[in-house]
């Protein structure tokens, strides 16, 4: 004991005081009542979400025969997506008009920017919803820590009965959950079904057991959480979400905040001027999806903008 008291004094520094007090409480927490962590932590993410930031980011997308890299920005009307490279290649001219169009349509159509902005919203609504029943569809213990985080192993709660399809998917998983120690927000939810989760005895669809579901959670500036991986295969036939499907992998990077106020058209012209930008000071990072952009030069991504767009 006393030798492990000398090891924490020695590298202990008077400024880390208060991260420490505060790490020291939430793994006390995590020790005696890993529910009352897990509700602390929903109710950090429920609050973030009521304060929206607007970033701008990478999107690799992953889907069945398909994958897309592509450069986003949010605004509060809608998200606005332009591709960088789709199956490794520059998009075509095909594709390149189609996104001009979407893009058009998104800045003269109240109804399209209200399709988009619902889609984004419904998508947030039964995220915030699966939060929610974390502390009560499931039993947590402790497993110790990973990186800064406190790591939780959780298993279905056989008390807790589902009362949608979601919830029910959701309720049939294991896994593991991180959360950041000191800010107390979800770093990483991955679980795996444990049995075959049945809708209208089969009829309305199955999932089959053994289908994994992971997030990870990044924070992408200070006190600003953002998911930064999705990856889902699940085997079978369901949809939830507008915007998950049952196989893809999703990827975002080079988070970059976006000014208040910003209208559509001056943020198509930010994505535009940042990325020309970054090309001529020869800063222009794929590292995180080099395999998927082999043999595009800077140059050549910023030629896939819409050429309406570049500045």
């Amino acid at each position: 004991m006393r030798i492990a008291y000398l090891r924490v004094k020695i590298g202990f520094r008077l400024g880390d005081l208060p991260s420490f007090l505060l790490l020291a409480s939430t793994l006390a927490i995590a020790q005696s009542n890993p529910q009352a962590l897990v509700s602390k932590m929903v109710e950090n993410e429920l609050e973030s979400q009521k304060h929206p930031r607007y970033w701008m980011y990478l999107d690799s997308k992953t889907r069945p025969g398909r994958t897309e890299v592509s450069r986003v920005i949010q605004v509060p009307e809608c998200r606005i997506t332009w591709p960088v490279a789709i199956d490794g290649h520059p998009p075509t001219e095909k594709e390149r008009k189609r996104a001009r169009e979407q893009v058009e349509k998104l800045e003269s159509s109240v109804d399209a920017r209200k399709k988009n902005r619902d889609a984004i919203d419904a998508d947030g609504q039964k995220s915030a919803e699966l939060l929610k029943l974390l502390p009560e569809a499931f039993l947590f213990t402790r497993a110790g820590r990973e990186g800064k985080s406190v790591r939780l192993k959780f298993r279905p709660n056989p008390n807790y009965r589902p009362s949608s399809n979601e919830s029910k998917v959701f309720h049939g998983m294991e896994g593991v959950l991180l959360i950041d120690a000191k800010q107390t927000r979800l770093a990483k939810l991955s679980g795996e079904l444990i049995s075959d989760v049945d809708f209208g005895l089969g009829i309305l669809g199955k999932l089959k057991k053994g289908g994994t579901f992971e997030v990870v959670q990044s924070e992408v500036a200070p006190g600003d959480w953002e998911v930064s991986l999705l990856d889902v295969h699940i085997s079978g036939r369901a949809l939830f979400f507008h915007s998950i499907g049952e196989q893809q992998h999703e990827a975002r990077s080079q988070f970059k905040p976006v000014p208040s106020g910003l209208s559509l058209v001056q943020a198509a012209h930010m994505v535009a001027r940042r990325v020309q930008s970054r090309v001529r000071r020869h800063e222009l990072n794929f590292v995180a999806i080099s395999r998927i952009l082999t043999g595009v030069t800077p140059l050549a991504a910023v030629r896939l903008l819409p050429s309406r767009l570049q500045v």
